[in-house]
C-alpha cells in the first residue's frame, strides 16, 4: 500500500519510526533510542565478581583486633612487672638505690619491688583498657593513644623527681618509669596500627 503523511499505510509506525523496523522493547523505555543502542551491557559474571571481591574487602577489614591487643597486652604486663621486680631488687641490693622513691629508704628489697611490679602490672592493663575503649569510640584510635599514653608517661617520668626522697632514688624511679611507660605505648600502638589494614585509621579510598 502506498506510503501516508504518516508513514506506512500498514505495517510501518506513523511519524519518526516509518520507513525503519519497529524498535524493540527496551529501546522504548526512558530514553533516547540511539543512547540505549550504544548502551553496553555489563556482563552478570564480572557483576557477581565485583560483589564478591567487596565482600571479601569489608571481611577483611571488619572488627578491631581485639584478641591479639588483650593477648599482647597480658604478656607485656607480665614481663613488665617482672622486669620490674628484678630492677628494684638489683637497684636496693646491689647499688643501694632505694628505688622506688614512694617505698621510702626503711622498706626491705622484696617488698618494696612487689609493690612496683603491681603498680607496673596494672597500669599496663589500664593501658590495654583504654586501648580497647579507644578502638570502640575513636576515629584514630591508635593516634588518640599515642597522644594520652605519651603524657602519662611524661607524667610519671616527672613525678619522682617532685617528690621528697634521695635524689639517686628519683632519678632511678624516673627512667624506670619512663622506659616501661614508652615501651608498653609504643607496643600497643604498634600492635593496633599493624592489625588495621589501613593506615591513619582512614580506608584507602578515602584517602586525599
Amino acid at each position: 500500500m502506498p506510503d501516508s503523511p504518516f508513514g506506512r499505510g500498514s505495517g510501518g509506525l506513523p511519524g519518526r519510526y516509518a520507513g525503519r523496523p519497529a524498535p524493540r522493547p527496551w529501546e522504548r523505555s526512558f530514553r533516547c533510542p540511539s543512547a540505549a543502542r550504544r548502551r553496553t551491557a555489563e556482563a552478570p559474571v564480572q557483576r557477581y565478581e565485583d560483589f564478591v571481591a567487596l565482600h571479601d574487602e569489608i571481611a577483611v577489614r571488619s572488627g578491631p583486633p581485639l584478641r591479639r591487643l588483650w593477648w599482647t597486652g597480658a604478656a607485656a604486663a607480665f614481663a613488665g612487672s617482672v622486669l620490674a621486680f628484678a630492677a628494684v631488687v638489683g637497684l636496693r641490693v646491689m647499688l643501694g638505690v632505694e628505688a622506688p622513691a614512694f617505698a621510702g629508704a626503711g622498706v626491705a628489697a622484696e617488698p618494696a619491688a612487689a609493690s612496683y611490679a603491681l603498680c607496673a602490672l596494672a597500669g599496663t592493663v589500664q593501658a590495654t583498657a583504654l586501648m580497647h575503649l579507644l578502638l570502640a569510640t575513636s576515629a584514630r584510635p591508635a593516634r588518640t593513644f599515642a597522644w594520652i599514653g605519651g603524657f602519662a608517661v611524661v607524667l610519671l617520668t616527672v613525678l619522682p623527681l617532685v617528690l621528697n626522697g634521695p635524689l639517686d632514688a628519683a632519678i632511678a624511679t624516673s627512667g624506670m618509669n619512663l622506659a616501661g611507660g614508652a615501651a608498653v605505648v609504643a607496643l600497643l600502638s604498634a600492635v593496633v596500627a599493624g592489625s588495621r589494614p589501613f593506615s591513619g585509621d582512614d580506608p584507602p579510598g578515602r584517602r586525599r
